[in-house]
């Protein structure tokens, strides 16, 4: 079995930021995609948080609305317009 080069300067980049290497160690690990899979994964990645961002605001603004409706029934009830 094949060790992964990319896996130990990740693990010694990890261990220097434990023993006190502070932010210049972890500034040190590379998180540059390496292959075309990786990059289209990685903006598939975001792009699907984007969408996530959108649903979560119409949903949001659903409930918002569904809360104005009962809102305004409970105060008509309440006048005596309803």
């Amino acid at each position: 079995m094949a060790k992964d080069p990319r896996a130990d300067r990740l693990r010694r980049a990890i261990d220097n930021a434990g023993l006190g290497g502070g932010a210049s160690a972890v500034a040190s690990i590379d998180l540059t995609p390496k292959s075309a899979h990786e990059a289209l994964t990685r903006q598939m990645v975001t792009d699907l948080g984007g969408d996530l961002d959108e649903v979560k605001g119409r949903v949001n603004a659903l409930i918002g609305v569904v809360l104005g409706a009962v809102l305004l029934d409970v105060v008509m009830r309440i006048v005596g317009a309803g």
